[in-house]
């Protein structure tokens, strides 16, 4: 009697390596902030450099290195320097404010557009909706007519939590080394804030972003166990029953009844089920698929397999 492979493995591959999800956040988060910030750079510099310039000629300093000579942060100052200070306050916290504009609208795109931003998906990972349990399944037709509005908006409220904090504390740095009154206070405050939202993002893993707007930062391993199954598909597509026989096998652990109940509110488990409806099945295992979904499927393979008829 030959012995059964278990080839359905329900755990990622050891093979591979997988770091942790929070160490991949990190360096995507990384890697998004220098790239947002140069594009910001790239777009809103060169408007607002030249207003800095000629409010330094307007205030008799013929270069930057003139007035950063004299200028003392934090002071407030007369003459030239002075005149020089109050006409910068308004260009550069508009500086800090338009690229923060920036980066945050390249937050909100790429997360609206895809669910991944380049750094994102450099580390592979994404932004996705938080299916719990205690969450309420909304049928198909009802989830896609409101998630034109309910994505945009959810990406929109995410992107300002993460972006806001820092860019009103940077914006508030320099307004009070350009002796803006108040400015101080508000930028211990602010700073704070960033502060004590890094903290609780490192301690619970979801920040107050994710908590708000009902999302997660979830990993690409569903890619390549998606992989992983085709080709097991394509391998044993000559012993579909003895393929089949180890499937029920596997599938009557805990561990695969869980994943089909956390793939079922997935939206391209849904997508598929409604394909496979919609265009028929020609195999056993497909007509369940087609009338009972991924559910059914799974409680099939939980039953005896049947034995081949021997008369």
């Amino acid at each position: 009697m030959t012995g059964i492979v278990d080839t359905t493995r329900s755990s990622r591959d050891t093979t591979r390596t997988y770091p942790p999800l929070r160490l991949r956040r990190l360096i995507a988060r990384a890697i998004d902030s220098v790239i947002a910030f140069g594009l910001a750079c790239l777009i809103v510099l060169p408007f607002t450099f030249s207003q800095a310039a000629d409010a330094l000629l307007l205030a008799g300093f013929d270069s930057f290195n003139d007035f950063l000579t004299e200028w003392d942060p934090g002071t407030a100052a007369g003459g030239s320097v002075g005149a020089a200070v109050e006409q910068l306050q308004p260009v550069v916290l508009s500086t800090v404010y338009l690229q923060g504009l920036v980066i945050w609208a390249y937050d909100w795109l790429t997360h609206t557009l895809t669910g991944s931003s380049i750094g994102k998906a450099f580390t592979r990972v994404r932004v996705t909706r938080n299916h719990s349990s205690a969450e309420p399944t909304l049928a198909p037709d009802l989830r896609a007519g409101r998630s034109w509005v309910d994505r945009p908006l959810r990406m929109a409220l995410r992107a300002g939590l993460v972006v806001g904090p820092p860019t009103l504390a940077a914006g508030m740095l320099l307004a009070a080394a350009l002796a803006v009154p108040g400015a101080v206070d508000l930028a211990e405050m602010f700073i704070a804030l960033t502060v004590v939202l890094l903290i609780a993002w490192l301690a619970g893993g979801v920040g107050l972003h994710g908590l708000v707007t009902g999302t997660r930062v979830v990993g690409f391993e569903w890619q390549e166990l998606r992989q992983e199954a085709e080709h097991q598909i394509v391998y044993h597509t000559g012993n579909a029953d003895e393929y089949l026989h180890k499937l029920q096998q596997a599938a009557r652990t805990p561990g695969a009844q869980r994943a089909a109940r956390i793939a079922e509110h997935d939206p391209r488990v849904r997508s598929a089920i409604a394909q496979a409806r919609r265009y028929g099945a020609r195999t056993p295992t497909g007509e369940v698929y087609r009338k009972e979904g991924l559910r059914g499927v799974v409680e099939s393979f939980t039953q005896p397999p049947k034995e081949s008829g021997g008369g």
